[in-house]
């Protein structure tokens, strides 16, 4: 067994080797989701699916750079690096995809600002 599933506990151990269709993974705060998501995503790429293969999504550009960094500790800077491997903030994603398609008329240079709502 690879040495980062390991740190796992069954349950987290168990999501990240699903692979019998979609999975969705429910936990409280601290749990460990985001390790999950990594380690899943470390493991589909180590089972060969190519990292362009794969987009994930995050709610702030620091979970997304984290995330990115973590996988790369796991399989290697060079594939984890550039556009090899799609981890991006949601709010940006999107805003660049609509700008793509052309149904939102703003350059893909557009810094995104968002608010916060307490």
């Amino acid at each position: 067994m690879e040495e980062y599933l390991e740190l796992l506990n069954n349950s987290q151990r168990d999501a990240v080797l699903y692979c019998d269709g979609p999975s969705l993974v429910i936990a409280g705060a601290g749990s460990g989701k985001t390790r999950v998501l990594t380690y899943k995503i470390a493991w589909l790429i180590k089972q060969g699916l190519s990292p362009r293969g794969i987009l994930a999504l995050t709610f702030t550009n620091k979970a997304a750079r984290e995330m990115k960094e973590r996988i790369a500790g796991i399989v290697g800077e060079s594939v984890a690096s550039g556009w090899e491997l799609s981890i991006r903030y949601f709010p940006a994603f999107s805003v660049s995809r609509l700008s793509a398609l052309a149904l939102l008329p703003i350059s893909p240079f557009t810094t995104l600002l968002t608010q916060r709502i307490l």
